[in-house]
């Protein structure tokens, strides 16, 4: 009689220890989904008051040692992605610049980001609105460059001053942030001045972009 009921008593606790197991794969299944539709209200609500057309997308392939490569997205011709669209993403409340579209296949395009040697933005500084160029440095030392800043600006630049886009390129709309200053060089031997500057974006919790849409009327009315 013992032997049987401690038989018992033992499935009955595997049993419970099943169900136990199951109710935290649902509790832990739940906590993500809830975080997840969290995060899309928050892209949704960005998407629904963006100054521009554009289409959403998900990043769905990147290396994880390489934060600096270039990434894909799960959009591509068939949802009306061209090569060398601007591509922008939504962040803590800011909306910043991610780079652009490289390739395109049917259902995915590559993005390169701001911050690769191959990338140059138009930019200005938008508390004194001095205008320069963002050169993308491929390496975290610095890895956004502002060059052919007028050097009548130095006094006037702040640590942590915000770089936004300019609008003088057709690429980017005007207006969207990029990066912050964290170092300002000076040489005798230059008319301008320097900028070491960190994006505005952490790159590496990015998980959906904006792809814009340069062809939409009200892009090409700013």
């Amino acid at each position: 009689s013992s032997i049987t009921e401690l038989r018992r008593l033992q499935e009955n606790h595997r049993d419970l220890m099943a169900q136990v197991e199951s109710l935290t794969n649902q509790q832990r299944l739940y906590a993500e989904l809830r975080s997840e539709n969290e995060r899309l209200k928050e892209q949704l609500g960005f998407l629904e008051t963006a100054r521009y057309n554009s289409v959403a997308g998900r990043i769905i392939a990147r290396d994880p040692e390489n934060l600096y490569a270039t990434f894909v997205v799960n959009r591509g011709t068939a949802q009306g992605i061209k090569k060398n669209q601007a591509v922008v993403a939504y962040q803590d409340g800011v909306e910043g610049l991610v780079g652009r579209v490289l390739e395109v296949s049917r259902n995915t395009c590559v993005v390169v980001p701001l911050y690769d040697a191959g990338i140059y933005v138009a930019v200005r500084l938008e508390r004194s609105r001095y205008e320069g160029l963002a050169v993308g440095s491929g390496t975290d030392d610095a890895p956004i460059v502002v060059k052919y800043i007028k050097k009548r600006a130095r006094e006037e630049i702040q640590f942590g001053d915000l770089v936004v886009t300019s609008g003088l390129q057709s690429l980017y709309p005007p207006g969207i942030a990029v990066s912050r200053v964290t170092k300002i060089r000076v040489y005798d031997y230059l008319t301008s001045i320097e900028m070491d500057t960190d994006p505005v974006l952490d790159f590496a919790r990015l998980e959906y972009v904006f792809i814009i849409n340069r062809d939409s009327p009200s892009q090409g009315a700013e």
